[in-house]
């Protein structure tokens, strides 16, 4: 396998895992539990296509973020490796993290118009987390079919999450609760691994840096 494509799937599935949108699915059913199936399709609709698009926007400001406060990719890298960590062991209990929405949050969205952008879109499925990764990956790539492949990526999430949104009230009816959980405890392994590989390469970059990489 070609380094590109290697750093493309770790960039899809990094993004994926951290994105989570199954855990946005019962949120998803709760805040659109009044809606017509026409306005339900539209609201997922909305939530997707406003996540994709801040994460594109962080994705092309990111660089630019990290030179103006003159941060290192090192440094973003085991930043997003500790939230990637802490996110991954709430998924793993099954816990809401709270870099997603709070209750409270879902309580005052359910008196809004435009719950598809706040708070579906943002922070539901982009929060704090995802933006970290896509900046952070995009450290990583090391030439422009890479830094390509995690544009690609960003979009192909979305293109994965936008059915799952459509057929939410179907996968809670399914799954259940209890279904939904031991698949985002799975996620949450998933996601506490990554966490763990990002702090191990954001270390090795600082010694190698350091010139402590061979000791």
């Amino acid at each position: 396998m070609s380094p590109d494509i290697a750093f493309g799937l770790v960039a899809f599935t990094s993004l994926l895992a951290i994105y989570n949108p199954l855990s946005a699915v019962p949120v998803f059913v709760a805040l659109t539990a009044d809606e017509a199936p026409g306005e339900r399709r539209q609201t997922a609709v909305v939530a997707v296509v406003a996540s994709v698009v801040v994460l594109l926007a962080f994705a092309v400001g990111g660089r630019v973020i990290l030179a103006f406060f003159g941060i290192t990719t090192e440094a973003f890298q085991i930043a997003g490796g500790i939230i990637f960590f802490g996110v991954g062991s709430d998924m793993l209990q099954a816990k809401r993290t709270r870099l997603k929405t709070t209750k409270k949050e879902e309580e005052e969205a359910s008196l809004r118009e435009h719950i598809g952008v706040i708070p579906l879109g943002l922070p539901t499925l982009t929060g704090p987390g995802s933006i970290v990764t896509v900046i952070a990956l995009l450290g990583q790539a090391s030439n422009g079919l890479q830094t390509g492949l995690v544009y690609l990526s960003i979009v192909a999430v979305g293109a994965v999450t936008l059915p799952l949104l459509l057929l939410a009230p179907s996968l809670m009816a399914a799954l259940g609760r209890t279904g939904l959980n031991v698949l985002v405890r799975l996620m949450g392994l998933l996601v506490m691994v990554i966490g763990v590989q990002f702090v191990i390469d954001g270390t090795g970059g600082v010694l190698e840096d350091w010139g402590l990489r061979s000791l």
